[in-house]
């Protein structure tokens, strides 16, 4: 018994400490080699915010003349939960050179935001990206940031010849699984085959060797995408030959073949699990006959695992329970930290937001009355309140159904790179169809082959963006003029002329940067950076575009213009433009915002309308005969202003006892400093409404004030003040005003025969679709003047992050 026990015990240690035949080493070896791969994959994509943004558009094809609306959702990349970190997002349309044609700063709140941009017909005809972004995100890749092709025909000018009667071009596209084909090895091979336009097509053909001999054959299964199996051999290379409808073939090579290497294969085994092999050829063990997997997803490791290669094999069975939703992937790293192999895998989400729209018919006459009752559900029909948009259009040859969501870009779209053709479909049914068309996409996607020299970095990354926490942040630079060298420790000054008091105060950083926090900064401005002109008059200022200059590398696909779809064209330019010509107004009708009007000094001491004074026709005058809390002097030619500091007022022998700050106070005409006293006693006080006065010292952020004297203009502007040469002044675009959806009503019957033409192809758009806790929601509208099918779609999700949409179409006759 006692010799049972001991056998029993040391099968246990050297199961635990088995010796190496290769290294005489200690197994544990293996579990080190493991923990620095994860620790220093950790260091690297973990324990920082990531944002994701989706914007839902109106549509996605427009003309010259019309307004493109949208709605900005704002996530956590990790959760897929609303974020409401941000508070700006930045929005741009470029054309195919990546060039900005339209930009614009959308506010933000509660994880979402609106806007809208009037197309003018200074574009030209093409396909544009629309993208977005927040000013954190613009520290990482731009792959990261929302994009989306949107089309736009400028009927002012001719189209492009080539456009008309481009012919189409094709690329093929061959991806091993894993990552490399090696010799000897059998591997999977995925296939892609698309047009100019970045669509799939149907193809199939035959892979030959140098000596024409047909060793594979492979035929497409879905948009254009297909897979075969394929074992190469030592010497030989490769040739696709794909045959695409009448065309003449298309030929590719395939990717080269190593004599050394590994091959990866991932498969589903039932329901539960994951079959994951590896085999390797010509392969140097170097003492250690481990290889390490890890699973990651969204940046953060769901699984960390060595495996053991005997006679160049490995085989992991994994349970589907341990991987998040959504795409994973899956590397293969050797003891060096160096990848070998990488797949992706996608797990359906099990959490979405169920909406469903009803209305009471399918068929409306023209100026009718549409109502729609929205409700909003989990899955297992729990009412969840909603955030939803929702727009309401004509279909026709041009205007189609986006094949993107809100549901399918955060689980799908956004973790992947490159276009993908109707994402929508690979949600629409869980089945054997769907399901291969979805591991198809992943095996597309290709070997990633991130940077595995960042991936033993011990440090995380500095952040040279910064979340905009309360408002728009506007970043500039100080130069010191003589020596060319960023200028640090330098107090500058940023204001906003007008009634309004928008006041702020940086000091540069060591590189000679500075950061104005603009909260409430909306619509179109003149702005004022400056320093101390009695001062610091040998700096230079300059502000910087908060636009980000990074494109990514998802091309913009060809654009293209069939005849046949000349008379839908033509219909949708007479309705834009006569809509534009009888309700122009209404169109460019925009909301005043809601800000905050005090001033960063609050309450003033005391408020002087100067037109309940006597109007004196200079400054000195003014100042002298009925501001009290103010003293002038003046030494020579120069004045000084001198506040009463009111806090520091003394009783001496039962007498108050004035007591004067030494130093000329913070002076603003419209909110912008004037450093120099003797320009503002030379303005003109006709041109004054009121002057405020804080009569005790004040700090705000930087800038310490012994008291302040601020001057309003009637009209706010800096009505004939001439600002210093080396003051930079701007014309700046602040965040966007909303516009306000033009959407008539027929309630009566003299609307409804009103003799205006009503031809809306947009008939509604909503970016304030709520439903409340009940998961209960409506809106309503009236259909126009123009007949056809209509479609309906809403999206949105909900505050704990499940997403959803919902499309429907009805029927407008005359």
């Amino acid at each position: 018994m006692r010799s049972s026990f001991i056998h029993i015990y040391l099968v246990l240690i050297l199961g635990v400490f088995f010796i190496s035949p290769f290294t005489g080493e200690l197994i544990y070896g293996q579990s080190e080699n493991l923990n620095k791969i994860q620790s220093s994959y950790a260091n690297n994509y973990s324990g920082h915010l990531k944002e994701k943004i989706y914007v839902h558009t109106d549509r996605s094809f427009f003309l010259c003349g019309e307004i493109l609306w949208f709605k900005v959702y704002l996530t956590n990349a990790l959760t897929n939960q609303p974020l409401s970190v941000s508070k700006v997002v930045y929005v741009d349309i470029l054309n195919k050179l990546g060039q900005p044609v339209l930009q614009g700063k959308i506010a933000m709140k509660n994880g979402v935001g609106n806007g809208s941009f009037y197309l003018p017909y200074s574009v030209e005809s093409g396909n544009y990206v629309f993208r977005a972004y927040t000013n954190l995100m613009k520290g990482f890749s731009p792959d990261n940031y929302f994009e989306k092709n949107v089309s736009i025909i400028n009927t002012s000018k001719n189209l492009d010849s080539t456009a008309i009667h481009k012919s189409v071009s094709y690329v093929a596209d061959f991806f091993p699984e894993g990552g490399n084909l090696v010799n000897g090895l059998e591997s999977t091979i995925a296939f892609k085959v698309t047009d100019d336009k970045n669509k799939g097509v149907d193809g199939e053909g035959v892979v030959v060797d140098q000596s024409k001999d047909t060793v594979a054959h492979f035929k497409s299964f879905q948009f254009g995408m297909g897979e075969f199996s394929f074992k190469p051999e030592v010497g030989k290379y490769y040739t696709a030959i794909i045959n695409i409808g009448n065309g003449t073939p298309l030929t590719k090579l395939l990717p080269e073949a190593y004599n050394s290497g590994y091959a990866m294969h991932v498969a589903d085994a039932g329901v539960a699990d994951l079959e994951i092999s590896v085999s390797a050829t010509g392969i140097q063990q170097n003492n250690s006959p481990f290889i390490y997997m890890i699973i990651q997803n969204n940046g953060q490791i769901d699984l960390a695992k060595a495996l053991r290669m005997d006679n160049g094999k490995s085989f992991f069975v994994l349970d589907k329970d341990s991987l998040k939703e959504g795409v994973s992937q899956i590397t293969l790293f050797d003891a060096n930290k160096q990848p070998l192999c990488e797949r992706l895998y996608f797990k359906r989400p099990q959490s979405k937001l169920l909406i469903k729209v009803k209305t009471d018919k399918e068929n409306y006459q023209s100026r009718s009355k549409v109502v729609m009752d929205v409700s909003t559900t989990n899955q297992s029909g729990i009412p969840l309140s909603g955030n939803l948009s929702a727009a309401v259009y004509r279909l026709d040859s041009l205007h189609q159904a986006d094949p993107e969501n809100i549901f399918s870009y955060l689980w799908l779209s956004s973790n992947l790179h490159g276009a993908i053709e109707n994402p929508a479909y690979y949600f629409k049914n869980d089945n054997g169809t769907t399901n291969e068309a979805l591991d198809l996409l992943m095996l597309t996607q290709g070997w990633r082959k991130f940077n595995s020299e960042n991936n033993g970095r011990q440090k995380m990354p500095a952040f040279a963006y910064v979340p905009e926490f309360a408002g728009h942040i506007i970043t500039g630079k100080v130069t010191d003029t003589i020596t060319k060298m960023p200028a640090p420790g330098v107090l500058v000054y940023f204001s906003v002329p007008g009634k309004r008091v928008q006041l702020r105060g940086c000091i540069s950083d060591s590189n000679g940067l500075v950061h104005f926090e603009m909260k409430d900064f909306y619509g179109a401005n003149q702005i004022v950076m400056q320093t101390n002109s009695e001062r610091d008059s040998i700096y230079h200022l300059e502000i910087f575009s908060p636009f980000s200059e990074k494109i990514s590398d998802r091309p913009v696909p060809a654009f293209h213009f069939s005849e046949k779809n000349r008379d839908d064209l033509l219909s949708a330019n007479m309705h834009m433009e006569i809509e534009n010509t009888y309700h122009e107004d209404q169109l460019q009708e925009l909301v005043t915002p809601v800000v905050d009007t005090v001033p960063f000094y609050f309450e003033p001491y005391k408020t002087y309308r100067l037109d309940d004074y006597t109007r004196f026709t200079t400054m000195e005058e003014v100042v002298r005969e009925y501001v009290t809390e103010v003293n002038v002097r003046k030494n020579g030619s120069q004045f000084r202003l001198m506040t009463v500091n009111e806090p520091g007022f003394l009783l001496k022998d039962k007498q108050p006892t004035v007591v004067m700050f030494d130093n000329n106070p913070l002076v603003l005409l419209d909110g912008v400093p004037v450093f120099n006293i003797n320009k503002i006693m030379a303005y003109d006080p006709l041109k004054v409404q009121k002057l405020e006065v804080v009569s005790e010292k004040y700090h705000y952020g930087p800038i310490d004030a012994e008291g302040i004297l601020s001057f309003t203009t009637y009209k706010g502007n800096l009505e004939n003040y001439t600002l210093d040469p080396q003051d930079v002044v701007l014309d700046y675009e602040g965040l966007q005003q909303q516009r306000i959806f033009y959407s008539p009503e027929y309630a009566t019957s003299d609307e409804r025969s009103s003799r205006l033409p009503d031809f809306r192809d947009l008939l509604y758009w909503t970016p304030t679709l709520d439903t409340d806790l009940n998961g209960k929601g409506k809106f309503s509208f009236y259909t126009g003047d123009v007949p056809g099918q209509y479609v309906v779609v809403v999206q949105g999700f909900a505050p704990g992050g499940c997403a959803g949409s919902y499309s429907f179409t009805f029927n407008v006759s005359r």
